[in-house]
């Protein structure tokens, strides 16, 4: 219970800090209606927070009827007795569900007039809400952790993607389009545009017609090959890449610039969210203009997801995501007149929050461990024929380290998931994952990409045998670019 009123009061104290601090100035190129347009209104910032919680919580108790949800008095008492633990839920829950989860709250606060640091304590409040008084389940730190950090995330993304949708200049079926488009990208800020009338308001000036992004849609078909010795097992995919302000032009405010990779594999029985990286500059600066090339240091927060779309003996041979990790970085790209066009970017993740596939922690719905640690990125892209040509490689390689384990003695299969409370299998794990791609893209939008990929998991044990796996694939897609 103390842990729990010290977490309360740090985040009281944060709220404060983050309420009352400036932080109005806004670039250029990207002109929040949220803050040129409307004035705060943290009343109803915090009442939709508790609408979402509400709702959600009630289609749980009395539509899904799920036994989480069937709160108590005694319940709540419990859970502020019980502190913070370490959950069991599966890893798509932990860390993408409650990621979408916290940027609704998110976007409660930004599209009420809030900007993104004074937005966060909106995700930390509803995050706790829920842990504490909506779950008969113990809170969960990790679930607070990821609420917050990829909620924050996903929450100014979508933000800024449903801006690049919305046209208030527009009129008839083509402005129609354009807000259910917004809507389904990010729907706390169409909601809030609709109970204001900004949904169908007209206006001759868009804030956001003139910043730059870069899409592309990939349809194709995956090989995988999932250990030495085996067949390829074949996947339909489904890819999506997206680079908001791609040329870093007056990167003032957090995520002035971002870039947003998905995959989605379909296999014969399953169809799996295989892979999602997303990478956001929140402060950079130019460091050097040399008349070959830009140099750009910058403070990046990335988020991570990788999961296998198959197993070997019933066991998934990876699974790997980090959702809190802040990395320093340096970016370097050539001047646009440059026959090949060069764009290099390395960090250093620090990762406050991460979790990996284990070979004998099963606990509940859990097949991972949790972990903190370090990692490095590496992406080139090289750009020839006036863009025509592109290669790119991009290679991640971490190390998570799991401190809280388990007494190896403790018989797992009699364990009650939320009273053994661990991080999982006591030791480190190192991920790699490296992919090459080399792509034709043409004048008339459409484009052809071949894609080669190679992952291992290697995973040291601090009571077990260690063990490693590797897998290879190769994609064949066509795609579409803007």
């Amino acid at each position: 219970m103390n842990a729990i009123k010290r977490v309360f009061a740090f985040c009281l104290f944060f709220q404060v800090i983050i309420y009352c601090s400036t932080g109005q100035n806004v670039s250029i190129y990207r002109q929040s209606d949220s803050l040129w347009y409307n004035k705060k209104k943290p009343l109803l910032a915090i009442g939709e927070v508790l609408v979402i919680n509400m709702g959600v919580w009630a289609f749980d108790r009395y539509i899904a009827d799920q036994d989480f949800a069937h709160v108590t008095p005694r319940s709540i008492q419990r859970n502020f007795k019980k502190g913070f633990v370490w959950d069991d839920d599966i890893i798509a829950t932990n860390f993408i569900s409650h990621p979408y989860h916290g940027s609704l709250y998110y976007n409660s606060a930004r599209s009420n007039g809030f900007n993104f640091y004074q937005s966060i304590p909106f995700v930390v409040g509803g995050s706790l809400m829920w842990e504490c008084f909506l779950e008969t389940e113990p809170p969960s730190i990790n679930d607070l952790i990821a609420t917050t950090a990829g909620g924050t995330m996903f929450g100014e993304i979508s933000y800024r993607i449903s801006g690049l949708i919305l046209n208030n200049s527009k009129r008839g079926v083509n402005r129609v389009i354009r807000e259910i488009g917004a809507g389904l990208i990010c729907p706390v800020r169409e909601v809030n545009r609709v109970f204001s009338g900004a949904a169908w308001r007209q206006s001759d000036y868009n804030q956001d017609d003139d910043i730059p992004f870069e899409l592309n849609i990939w349809a194709g078909c995956r090989m995988l090959k999932r250990k030495i010795g085996s067949g390829y097992s074949p996947f339909g995919e489904l890819a999506v890449s997206f680079v908001y302000n791609p040329n870093r032009d007056e990167c003032e405010q957090p995520y002035d610039w971002f870039s947003v990779n998905m995959i989605l594999d379909a296999g014969k029985r399953s169809c799996n969210f295989r892979q999602m990286n997303v990478s956001a500059l929140l402060w950079g600066r130019d460091v050097g203009n040399r008349r070959a090339g830009n140099w750009h240091f910058g403070v990046y927060q990335n988020f991570d997801y990788w999961d296998s779309p198959v197993k070997i003996y019933q066991r998934t041979p990876y699974r790997y995501s980090q959702v809190l990790a802040i990395a320093p970085g340096i970016n370097y790209k050539t001047i646009e007149d440059k026959c090949v066009k060069a764009d290099f970017t390395t960090l250093i993740n620090a990762i406050g929050l991460g979790a990996s596939g284990t070979d004998y922690f099963w606990v509940g719905e859990r097949d991972y461990s949790f972990g903190s640690g370090l990692g490095a990125q590496i992406k080139l892209s090289l750009d020839f024929f006036d863009s025509a040509l592109r290669f790119k490689v991009m290679a991640n390689n971490s190390t998570l380290y799991t401190w809280k384990g388990y007494d190896p003695n403790r018989n797992l299969y009699l364990e009650h998931p939320n009273e053994l409370n661990t991080q999982g299998d006591k030791g480190h794990v190192n991920f790699t994952a490296v992919e090459a791609s080399v792509g034709y893209y043409s004048d008339k939008n459409w484009n052809m990409q071949f894609v080669s990929e190679f992952i291992n998991r290697y995973t040291y044990y601090a009571y077990h045998p260690s063990r490693q796996y590797s897998a290879w694939s190769y994609a064949l897609r066509v795609g579409y670019h803007l």
